[in-house]
């Protein structure tokens, strides 16, 4: 776990998603039954589950973000219960985590480090799902965003000002960190260590006993291995989508809308003239009137811009409405007056003086409302839909939260409700594996798995502004292995698979003895008396290269184990899913030398900068806490995690 602090303090992403677990994903959380009871240090009473510095973190930010990271982690690992995630290190790795966040957060205000409002405001303007069509900050998808969330606003700002305050902080302790350089020349050198030696495989399947097993053993061994078969948390999921296109035939502007849109825009629907022109702006009046001057004597525009430096730019055809606005007004005046063919004289914005030669004049006649009514209709029912549809969305939310069900708010929108088998996380059917779930279920499932048991149905944006679901979990079965008789077969197999590997392996030890003793690979294998066994597979590679398949998550682990062996010893493995037994025989080291690779020191060199500079950041952290103060409430605590693993906390 402190290696992995290490790795993901070294970037800013990563920083954010160590510190900031509480508010981003938050879920509403009751937690009354798990906070504990009696004072705490003199200061705390029930409901904190820490106080650090003058912040108190709470078993509801605690156990929030423990479920978030667990549905996070579970999303790709849908094996995974929540128990099993706690127990793993997972609670005690988020408390540690919201302690260093507040704790650096409290020491950067008492020595007068701050992030301001307009700060906070920015990076969460900065969020996608917060964003318009347009990519502008949307006050409507963050309010939404929030309530689908469960999350108050304050808690998010002051999530995002811990982070930032933290941002400001942490790179400082780790900045200019030195390496010495007597220890990156061996650390460098091992880059181009090689190794040769030989792997063999020991089959199960050489040794398996084909009859079948007696029901007591079977017993046992499902018990013991009851892990191996749990199916994970499913949910089964009853939805309804709906879409815009729902109001089509429903959504029509009146004769009144039609007209007043019309006469709101009459600017736009009348009679006007397009001009195609091209300009020269120059930084002073008198620079202006003389270029006008030479292009009266018969100059172009053109090649009068470039007496004196500059360039004519070719403005196209424009109407004056939009050259008022990419000049000014009195540009537009004198551009509009001038008679096609002619020059315009200079005339002022912010820009400088502008000379305007008028190439073209095209009028344009005024449309009337019969003309234009398909377009007007067609932009009024637009907005017309979009502002019922999002009508409809707001009203399904209140009905939602007033205690309506799915079954009552789909038939009132006379909207057709289906429902999903039990599914997985990532939308399999343990019991069919053909299912196929809709494309729409991409949105969905990660909503339907974020709820309590208890929670109320939703309203998830499939397509923004387009496609809608309301979707309600109707049933959890929680994670749990299925009865012995439904997989009797599978559970036969792996015990008597089991039981050869137990064999395989005895053999294995004896051969890797023998080599480590002095006896050939080839000669202890022929010794075991072992028949039909794989060829010994030769093997030879470097450091550097074991460290290019690591990154690409493909070294296999015999070639892994052979790393960490001394030279002339053999040594057993594991294989997979007691498929037998490997014997790893390192036969001959290659020792590296690095001092003259120039590119592999500095590389290396880098890389313990790195490293370094985490290990500061992490004592610099250490000495914030026990600057401000960390006291935990251990009562709370461990209410909070036998309330999330299943525990009879009356039992500690």
């Amino acid at each position: 776990m402190i290696s992995f602090f290490r790795r993901i303090f070294s970037s800013k992403l990563g920083l954010f998603l160590t510190l900031g677990f509480v508010g981003i994903i938050a879920i509403a959380f009751a937690t009354a039954d798990v906070s504990g009871s009696g004072a705490f240090g003199g200061v705390t009473g029930s409901g904190t589950a820490a106080k650090v510095g003058d912040s108190k973190l709470t078993t509801a930010e605690l156990s929030q973000s423990v479920n978030n990271a667990f549905r996070a982690e579970q999303r790709e690992n849908t094996g995974l219960d929540l128990k099993t995630y706690v127990n793993g290190g997972g609670f005690d790795g988020i408390l540690d985590r919201l302690i260093n966040s507040f704790a650096i957060a409290d020491f950067g205000k008492k020595y007068g480090i701050t992030a301001g409002k307009r700060l906070v405001d920015a990076e969460i303007a900065a969020i996608q799902s917060f964003q318009g069509a347009d990519g502008q900050f949307n006050e409507e998808n963050f309010r939404r965003a929030l309530q689908q969330q469960g999350l108050q606003e304050k808690q998010l700002r002051d999530d995002f000002t811990r982070n930032l305050i933290a941002d400001q902080l942490l790179p400082a302790a780790g900045y200019g960190a030195a390496v010495p350089q007597n220890l990156v020349v061996p650390y460098a050198s091992l880059l181009l260590e090689g190794r040769q030696g030989q792997i063999a495989i020991i089959p199960s399947a050489a040794f398996v006993d084909m009859a079948k097993p007696a029901d007591s053993a079977l017993k046992a061994f499902y018990s013991k291995n009851s892990a191996r078969y749990t199916i994970p948390e499913r949910r089964t999921i009853s939805y309804a989508i709906f879409s815009k296109e729902r109001f089509n035939d429903k959504v029509k502007p009146s004769e009144k809308e039609i007209e007043g849109f019309y006469n709101l825009n009459k600017t736009k629907y009348a009679a006007s003239e397009l001009r195609n022109m091209e300009q020269v702006i120059l930084p002073t009046q008198a620079a202006a009137k003389a270029m006008v001057d030479k292009i009266k004597a018969g100059v172009s525009i053109g090649a009068a811009a470039q007496s004196v430096g500059l360039s004519a730019a070719n403005i196209g055809s424009v109407n004056k409405a939009d050259f008022i606005k990419a000049s000014s007004q009195a540009v537009a005046n004198a551009a509009f007056s001038t008679k096609s063919g002619n020059i315009s004289a200079p005339a002022q914005s912010a820009l400088g003086w502008h000379v305007v030669k008028v190439n073209g004049v095209q009028a344009v006649p005024g449309k009337s409302l019969d003309q234009v009514r398909t377009e007007i209709v067609a932009e009024l029912s637009r907005d017309k839909i979009d502002e019922a549809l999002a009508e409809m969305t707001v009203g399904m939310e209140d009905e939602f939260a007033a205690g309506s069900s799915l079954a009552d708010v789909a038939k009132e929108q006379g909207l057709k409700i289906e429902s999903t088998p039990a599914l997985l996380a990532n939308g399999q059917n343990p019991e069919d594996q053909n299912y196929k779930p809709i494309p729409e279920m991409q949105r969905i499932l990660p909503i339907a798995f974020s709820l309590e048991a208890d929670s109320e149905p939703q309203v998830v944006e499939i397509i923004p502004g387009q496609q809608y679901a309301i979707v309600d979990v109707t049933d959890i079965t929680p994670s749990a292995p299925p009865p012995l008789k439904s997989i009797e077969q599978v559970v036969a197999r792996d015990y008597i698979l089991e039981q050869g590997s137990k064999k395989a392996k005895t053999v294995a030890d004896q051969i890797s003895k023998a080599v480590s003793r002095g006896t050939s690979l080839a000669k202890a294998i022929a010794d075991a008396k072992v028949k039909d066994l794989p060829p010994i597979q030769p093997v030879k590679s470097t450091r550097a290269e074991l460290a290019r398949q690591s990154q690409q998550g493909q070294v296999p682990p015999p070639l892994t184990l052979m790393f960490s062996m001394a030279e002339k010893t053999a040594k057993t493995l594991k294989a997979p899913q007691n498929q037998g037994w490997f014997v790893v025989s390192l036969d001959k080291i290659d020792r590296g030398n690095a001092t003259k690779r120039v590119d592999l020191l500095k590389a290396t060199s880098a890389q313990f900068k790195q490293v370094f500079g985490n290990e500061y950041t992490e004592q610099f952290i250490n000495a914030m806490k026990a600057d401000v103060g960390v006291e935990k409430n251990d009562g709370a605590l461990t209410a909070l995690r036998n309330q999330l693993t299943g525990r009879d906390s009356s039992a500690n």
